[in-house]
């Protein structure tokens, strides 16, 4: 059963292999990403640390669940497509009350969920910290060091049966731990998987601590800028009003109008300049721009204003274009837009009023305030930058915990390889290759009046025997192979393994020594 079952495991490591490669190869070309679940919208799908991989896909539609980066952002939101098409989907988490703000196009959704592990962001995010990378590899170590142990306890229980003492051909050498690994061919193979290894820990180490982005330089921020706007304007006393003062939002009613309409403006933000205009415009196309106030320059980070409307001078003005052109001259639209210059920008909202031969009102009720949020410039990823190449610590994650995997079973390979292909010990090369002359016997002495010679190497005990038609008696005790041709009055010896269990062999004997060198 171990071959059988030797070989299914090392398939299902070449299946992990290579699909932790082919994982890192989408990841790095963007046509998937890594999604680590946090918080409880899409429950009971998904729950916090759940790892969702995400595929780019053709179409996206109704049912979908897609990733999309949230306000255009670092942020990524996995919920579900419930409606709305290409130009822009509308998308909800399951365990949501209401649905998302964003709506994304196609182009914006990162991909569509294909792959669910449960908690698998939790498992990866503690397998790829460094006290984890550096366990990893102390096992990697250890494994090989208790495997030797293991086989060098089986030797040992060899040795000590008497039937395995006696009649073994020879017993193997002892191996320091990945010695195959250190030759040829192996050794370009585990020096690559090593860098490899090591490459990915390093990766890790630096990807998994820290955050995924940075925060923008507090300089880079957006300050918030808001308008407030109001109008008044006399009128004559009548029924239309309870005073003699139109006001905001109401309706100016131009029967009873008696002067000019007065637009009051509040502006709140950075300091810089204004300039008021109204631009006037008809259903016929036709528009013009009317100054109102010049340029002026204000500190203190606000500013308040006001502006006349003589509607009877906007109104001829319309009149007179209608004329030349032919086209309607009513209803007239009139923006009065306070353009703000500041850092380095234009802020510039509009108070949008409907003009027709009765009355001036608000052509929008919520036009009196506008106002542009505070923003800050959006977090930078945290990256590795190497002239034109750069790595993001959001993906540097993932392709560090695949390079960790591969290079931790491309190891595991080798190392099964190095097993089956390590270099032949003496007596199992003499056992192959002079096995048909080797008589296995029991240890015994020399017996006595033969002249012991013995020879540098087998090659010449192999020679020797075959010349006088002789077999080669073989025993093993105490680590020593020895090997012996007996001639009529001569014994041909060759031994190898330890210097002390041979210097203890020799004085065993009690017999003339000869060393022969041919």
């Amino acid at each position: 059963m171990k071959g059988p079952l030797r070989r299914l495991l090392s398939a299902l490591s070449a299946l992990v292999a290579a699909g932790a490669a082919l994982l890192g190869i989408l990841l790095a070309s963007g046509q998937a990403a890594v999604v680590v679940t946090h918080g409880v919208s899409m429950n009971p799908v998904y729950y916090q640390g759940d790892l969702v991989v995400v595929a780019r896909g053709g179409a996206y539609g109704a049912g979908d669940i897609v990733a999309y980066h949230v306000h255009g952002g670092t942020e990524i939101a996995l919920h579900r497509i419930i409606g709305g098409d290409a130009t822009g989907f509308t998308i909800k988490g399951d365990n949501n009350q209401s649905t998302d703000v964003d709506h994304p196009a196609d182009a914006q959704i990162i991909g569509r969920a294909v792959l669910h592990i449960p908690q698998g962001g939790t498992v990866l995010k503690t397998l790829t910290s460094p006290p984890m990378l550096a366990l990893a590899a102390f096992a990697l170590l250890g494994g090989g060091t208790t495997a030797l142990t293991r086989r060098r306890r089986r030797r040992a229980r060899r040795r000590t049966n008497p039937m395995s003492r006696h009649l073994e051909n020879g017993t193997p050498a002892s191996q320091r731990p990945f010695t195959g690994l250190l030759q040829r061919p192996l050794r370009a193979w585990t020096a690559a998987a090593g860098a490899a290894l090591a490459l990915s820990a390093a990766l890790g180490a630096w990807a998994w601590p820290g955050p995924t982005e940075t925060a923008a330089p507090a300089a880079q921020a957006v300050q918030g800028k808001s308008m407030d706007f109001s109008y008044t304007a006399p009128v004559r006393a009548s029924a239309a009003y309870e005073g003699t003062t139109a006001s905001s939002p109401d309706p100016v009613f131009r029967r009873v109008l008696a002067g000019n309409v007065a637009v009051a403006y509040t502006y709140h933000g950075p300091s810089g300049t204004i300039t008021v205009s109204a631009e006037l415009s008809t259903p016929g196309g036709w528009h013009a721009t009317v100054p109102l106030k010049d340029t002026a320059a204000f500190t203190g980070g606000s500013y308040s204003g006001t502006v006349d409307l003589d509607l009877q001078a906007l109104e001829a003005k319309v009149q007179a274009a209608a004329q030349a052109t032919g086209a309607p001259s009513t209803p007239v639209s009139i923006a009065v837009v306070p353009t703000v210059h500041a850092e380095g920008s234009d802020y510039a909202p509009a108070l949008k009023l409907a003009l027709t031969p009765l009355q001036l009102n608000l052509a929008d009720s919520a036009g009196l305030t506008a106002a542009q949020k505070a923003t800050a410039a959006a977090p930078a990823p945290r990256a590795l930058t190497l002239g034109v190449w750069s790595l993001t610590a959001a993906l540097a994650r993932p392709l560090s915990a695949a390079g960790l995997a591969a290079a931790l079973l491309a190891l595991a390979a080798l190392a099964l390889a190095s097993r089956r292909h390590r270099p032949l010990d003496e007596a199992t090369q003499i056992r192959r290759r002079w096995g048909s002359l080797l008589v296995p016997v029991h240890p015994s002495p020399t017996p006595p009046g033969k002249t012991v010679v013995d020879v540098s190497d087998f090659a010449t005990l192999a020679r020797l025997a075959e010349r006088y038609g002789l077999l080669i008696l073989h025993w093993s005790r105490s680590g020593v192979e020895t090997y012996l041709v007996n001639d009529e009055s001569t014994a041909y010896r060759y031994r190898s393994g330890d210097a002390e269990p041979i210097q203890s062999e020799i004085a065993d004997t009690g017999n003339r020594e000869i060393t022969a060198t041919p």
